[in-house]
């Protein structure tokens, strides 16, 4: 039983660590975008103002060139899209360890392995895991209480629909 339990959380953690890296990255890339956009739409106004007012020109060149200069010089407050991708890829290795713990779930769950094969299995896997958490350390910065607490109601709205939502309309028919 207590393996059963083992398999059960480490299912649970990996789609909360999903649901964050999903969450994470899509929030760095649309600043990013804003960012872009930004100093896009600043130059575009300076250079087409420049031609009614030369200050108007001078401002926001002025505004354009903080702005680039801002997104260099400080990369706390953005990441790079390398960075994002690095996390994007940790999100592949996590649903595709989601996937080999469902796997493993449903055959023990079938009789097709024993508790003491699947905790094997499972501390194998473990091992492999181990190796990300820095990488998930290092690239994401932080995570609000708030945040969290969105991610956690997530994950557990996922694994009722998919595990216990699915079993209960089974077992009425």
């Amino acid at each position: 039983m207590i393996a059963r339990n083992r398999v059960w959380e480490e299912l649970k953690q990996a789609k909360a660590n999903i649901i964050c890296l999903q969450h994470y990255t899509d929030k760095g890339r649309k600043k990013l975008r804003r960012i872009d956009s930004a100093i896009i739409i600043l130059a575009s106004i300076g250079s087409f103002g420049g031609f009614y007012n030369k200050w108007i020109a001078i401002i926001l060149s002025g505004l354009v060139a903080i702005g680039a200069v801002l997104k260099t010089i400080l990369p706390n407050v953005t990441q790079s899209e390398q960075e994002l991708s690095e996390l994007d890829r940790l999100m592949d290795f996590y649903s595709k360890y989601m996937n080999r713990i469902e796997r493993l779930w449903y055959m023990y769950d079938n009789g097709n392995t024993t508790e003491d094969e699947m905790i094997h299995k499972l501390f194998e896997m473990k091992e492999e895991e181990c190796d990300k958490y820095s990488l998930i350390n290092k690239g994401i910065r932080s995570i609000s209480k708030k945040e969290q607490e969105k991610i956690d109601k997530e994950c557990i709205e996922y694994i009722n629909r998919v595990y216990f939502l699915k079993s209960e309309i089974d077992g009425k028919e």
